[in-house]
């Protein structure tokens, strides 16, 4: 294997969340070593492994490493690309939150919102204090009503993609914080069912019933 494969190979190990501590020093010297551009290569790997994990066209990530990607991507590990950020947004640890991820694959436990919506306890890290932590999926082409927020929210995109009644768009990957007493209606503006995590106080509708 060249010093360019192994950076290739370690970089991808390190995006699906694959990479032990000894993986990681090789990779810190081949990044140092290398006289290649290892911040374009991990440009390139991060949009591939992103837009395989959306069901998008990908751009093509390099060849031998295609087939296990869309490998380690498929059913289950979908989402596993978002490991270190839903991590860092629960507090939890990369493994945990990669199993949390699983749970959109579980079919009971889902709490019902509305027809097409339903909310997922989780339970995160300390370091959320008394927010709330869940996992909320609404499907293709839904308005999600109307609601005020007590309490900031931070919501993660994992798949599909939403649009705000002030014209804001939210897709896989990005984030979006609402402030507290700031209040909004979103539809769901992408053909696949919307999926998203979210850390929050609760959320009161214009009935005047509050969630979670």
């Amino acid at each position: 294997m060249t010093m360019d494969e192994g950076l290739e190979t370690l970089l991808a190990l390190e995006l699906l969340g694959e990479l032990d501590e000894d993986g990681r020093r090789e990779l810190a010297r081949l990044e140092a070593a290398s006289e290649s551009d290892a911040a374009q290569l991990r440009r390139e790997l991060e949009r591939g492994v992103e837009l395989l994990a959306i069901g998008l066209e990908p751009v093509e990530p390099p060849p031998r490493l295609r087939t296990r990607l869309l490998d380690q991507l498929g059913g289950r590990e979908r989402l596993s690309p978002f490991a270190g950020r839903l991590a860092e947004l629960f507090d939890l640890t990369v493994d945990a939150a990669r199993e949390v991820l699983t749970r959109f694959d579980v079919a009971d436990r889902w709490t019902p919102m509305f027809p097409g919506a339903a909310y997922l306890d989780v339970e995160a890290g300390p370091g959320l204090a008394d927010a709330h932590a869940g996992l909320v999926r609404v499907g293709p082409g839904l308005d999600f009503p109307h609601h005020r927020h007590l309490g900031r929210e931070i919501v993660l995109v994992l798949q599909g993609e939403f649009e705000t009644d002030d014209g804001q768009r939210v897709g896989p990957g990005q984030r979006a914080t609402m402030t507290d007493g700031s209040a909004h209606a979103f539809r769901v503006v992408s053909e696949q069912e919307l999926l998203y995590a979210v850390v929050v106080g609760q959320v009161e509708f214009a009935d005047g019933t509050r969630a979670p």
